[in-house]
């Protein structure tokens, strides 16, 4: 007792000594924490009065605020964490009936239960502003987007006005003359001479080099790869493979020339901020001119009809083609003129005259787009009706696009017809790397499963549907930020979003986890799932099949690889959770005693089929006979077992049933068995030669063993015949049927040559009194009864 007083005493001057420098560090902390919450409160009132004129300024305070609450925050729960293991150090308070603890002790448990109040303060006040600068973040970005709809629904003069086009035409006089001015600018920078004719000479040996680069370029990938690919039959996934070759045929050489040409402006002096802008523009332009074209290459497959991926001919298919290039150049030609509006200062009626007419002009190609003569396909099923649907919503949407542009609402329209576009773009390449992986998922599973026991259909549809919606799912993550930004959410709103998703975010006081978690956890089942049945079908293939083990002793011996894969892969998942497993065994004992009455009968049957697969009184490929029916074992799972009757019905038995009940198995240890065939002779037969026949057709039948002999015995003297018995072995009981009709007609056969009666049964009838004299017997012979089978039949 005394030593623990000591130990107790020392720590406290221990925890005293380090106390002063942490000290210090919390007053500074404090005022941080302070200060913080009176920026929040002045942001507020600025939002509140409309005093905010440069929205990114206070965006930017607010986002430094919160990722330096987070830090704090992190720094309170870590000193929290050492408080309370000092407090636990401590040990509990001394009851009422207990000796009062040392003054020096009851005074460190006081002092640090103050401290943990500090603690948890401060931790509430910075969770207090972690949440509140999310909230002003978030009206903040509402505030943006609903200034740029304002924006865009401000209606402008209609771009047909005739003082629009002279504004407009003045513009562009200007803008030609600044884009003159500025070429000769970096002439004169450049000087005359060899330098001048040798920065020339780069920049043309740079564009005719990523001119020529879309020749072998495009034709090395597809002799390579493509030409390789089609020489076999197509299939879904090589025609959507076939399709991301030719996209990427068309663009790899565009992304490779556009960097060589940009950074040989750039290395010349031609390229300044604006111009960098405008060359910016103009690669964009044409990378998506060619993942256009060579996606419809891919997707219409005009001169390869069987490698087409749309159901249409290559007529239409053509058409298709043209007015989505049509769609695509407009909207380069617009991203270039506005760029280079913006770079030379043109007038606003030249910038708004272009978006009109781009949005006229994207607008019409998209009713074009959506004909139904276009689109019309043979025996169509039930889906054409929502595609119908779909294009008279298109199509309406490019009228509503005219309409807006011809009416002065041009900034809407342009939005609108650039957002249609990017959105087609991004759908596109999403649903192309959609359909690859979801054809490499079920390649895997054909590969990957190929060898492993009871893969039936409908596990093949469930793995189907999952495997597609996770990367339908997947997918939709990875594309919704990009349509967020699309729509008008700022950037840096979609990040703080997507941040507080992958690092968890509270609501209402409840910790959601973070997705980041989530994905890992999936990620690692997943991962330990696909090396479960990696690991079973290596088993499978390789010692199970050149063992001599029979194939009920390989099935458990699988299906116990998957249970331990399955333990393991939810103990890792769970762990990567950042669940702490001790206490989740914790709560698990405290709710067993709860959910075992409720799962009792659940629980009961999964134990039971551990039983079965551990001790093995049966196994697949048995034949059993239960209180619930007869047949042969087909798979043993986790709650019951199915029994494939000899009608081919099934009989789906739960586990605890074999376990509690009696099981007759035929074929525990072996399928040797013994059939029985009685027969009966007349009273006038030999009987050893009865004996020595039936003996003889036993010992010749060939599914007949040697050893144990087969033997005859002499049941009784029957009130017809003599009744006797022929019992033989068998290699395999479940010919016993078989069997048994062979040696009958084995033994009628020979009977019949060696004279061998087999009588009807006889009955002697005694009439005491007669009308016409004595008494008279009859003798009435009626035909034999057929006798039952004693054996089960094991055949289907």
């Amino acid at each position: 007792m005394a030593l623990t007083s000591l130990r107790r005493i020392l720590f406290t001057l221990a925890v005293l000594l380090c106390a002063v420098p942490s000290a210090l560090a919390q007053t500074g902390r404090t005022a941080d924490i302070e200060k913080a919450s009176r920026t929040i409160v002045e942001t507020r009132a600025a939002i509140n009065e409309g005093a905010i004129e440069t929205p990114s300024a206070y965006e930017d305070r607010l986002r430094e605020l919160r990722l330096k609450s987070r830090d704090r925050l992190s720094a309170i729960e870590n000193e929290l964490e050492g408080v309370r293991a000092q407090i636990d150090i401590l040990g509990p308070a001394p009851g009422e009936a207990e000796p009062p603890e040392s003054d020096l002790v009851s005074e460190q448990r006081s002092k640090l239960e103050a401290e943990q109040a500090r603690l948890n303060g401060e931790r509430t006040r910075v969770l207090a502003n972690i949440y509140e600068s999310g909230e002003l973040l978030a009206q903040l970005s509402g505030a943006q987007v609903e200034a740029l709809y304002k924006r865009l629904t401000k209606r402008g003069p209609t771009p047909l006005a005739p003082q629009q086009w002279a504004l407009a035409w003045s513009s562009a006089k200007e803008v030609a003359g600044r884009i003159g001015a500025y070429f000769s600018d970096w002439g004169a920078r450049r000087g005359e001479g060899r330098s001048f004719e040798r920065s020339i000479a780069l920049i043309f040996a740079a564009l005719a080099f990523s001119l020529i680069l879309f020749g072998p370029a495009d034709r090395w990938i597809l002799n390579t790869f493509s030409a390789a690919l089609e020489k076999r039959e197509p299939s879904a996934s090589r025609r959507i493979v076939a399709a991301a070759l030719k996209m990427a045929a068309r663009t790899a050489p565009g992304v490779i020339g556009g960097v060589i040409i940009i950074e040989t402006l750039r290395a010349q002096g031609v390229l300044t901020p604006e111009g960098e802008a405008v060359a910016r523009a103009f690669w964009i332009g044409v990378l998506s001119c060619l993942i256009v074209s060579g996606f419809t290459a891919g997707f219409f497959a005009l001169s390869s009809p069987k490698w087409r991926i749309a159901p249409i001919d290559a007529e239409r298919g053509r058409a298709v083609s043209q007015i989505a290039m049509a769609i695509i150049i407009i909207f380069s030609l617009k991203i270039l003129l506005k760029a280079i509006g913006t770079a030379a200062h043109a007038d606003p009626a030249l910038i708004r005259l272009v978006k009109s007419f781009a949005a006229i002009a994207i607008g019409a190609c998209m009713i074009l787009l959506c004909r139904g003569r276009l689109w019309r396909v043979e025996n169509a099923g039930k889906g054409d009706g929502d595609w119908r649907i779909l294009r008279r919503l298109s199509q309406a949407l490019g009228a509503a696009i005219i309409a807006a542009a011809l009416v002065g609402y041009a900034p809407l329209a342009d939005f609108a017809a650039t957002r249609v576009v990017f959105l087609a773009l991004i759908i596109g390449l999403a649903w192309l790397l959609r359909a690859m992986l979801v054809e490499f998922a079920l390649r895997a599973r054909a590969r990957f499963s190929s060898g492993v026991l009871d893969a039936g259909g409908t596990e093949s549809d469930n793995y189907r549907f999952w495997s597609r919606l996770i990367i339908n799912t997947i997918l939709a993550l990875m594309i919704l930020p990009a349509v967020l930004v699309l729509f008008g959410v700022p950037a840096a709103t979609v990040s703080d979003i997507a941040v507080q998703g992958m690092f968890g975010f509270s609501i209402g006081g409840v910790r959601i986890p973070p997705l980041a978690k989530l994905f890992s956890a999936v990620i690692v089942f997943i991962v330990v799932m696909g090396a479960t049945k990696l690991t079973q079908s290596a088993v499978q293939r390789g010692p199970l099949a050149h063992s001599r083990a029979d194939i009920g002793l390989q099935n458990s011996l699988i299906t116990l690889l998957g249970y331990a894969g399955l333990v393991i892969a939810l103990v890792t998942s769970v762990s990567a959770l950042g669940f702490d497993l001790g206490n989740l065994a914790l709560i698990a004992g405290a709710l067993s005693v709860g959910i075992g009455f409720g799962l009792q009968s659940i629980v009961n049957n999964f134990v039971s089929g551990l039983i079965l697969l551990f001790e093995r009184p049966i196994k697949v490929g048995d034949w059993i006979v239960t209180p619930s029916g007869e047949g042969m074992v087909k798979k043993i799972s986790v709650r019951s077992t199915e029994i494939e009757t000899f009608d081919r019905a099934s009989i789906i038995v739960p586990n605890s049933e074999l376990i509690s009940s009696t099981v007759t198995n035929w074929t525990h240890k072996d399928k040797i068995g013994r059939i029985r065939v009685p027969v009966g002779v007349s009273y006038g037969s030999n009987p050893e030669k009865v004996q020595e026949i039936l003996l003889k057709c036993a010992r010749e039948h060939p599914l007949v063993v040697a050893y144990p002999e087969p033997f005859v015995v002499w049941n009784d003297f029957g009130s017809s015949s003599l009744d006797f018995e022929v019992r033989a072995f068998l290699n395999d009981i479940s010919k016993g049927l078989q069997t048994r009709t062979e040696l009958r007609f084995a033994i009628f056969k020979a009977f019949h040559e060696e004279g061998v009666e087999i009588p009807f049964p006889q009955q002697d009838l005694y009439i005491k009194s007669m009308p016409g004299g004595e008494g008279a017997k009859l003798s009435v012979g009626t035909p034999a009864p057929e006798q039952p089978e004693t054996v089960s039949n094991p055949e289907k």
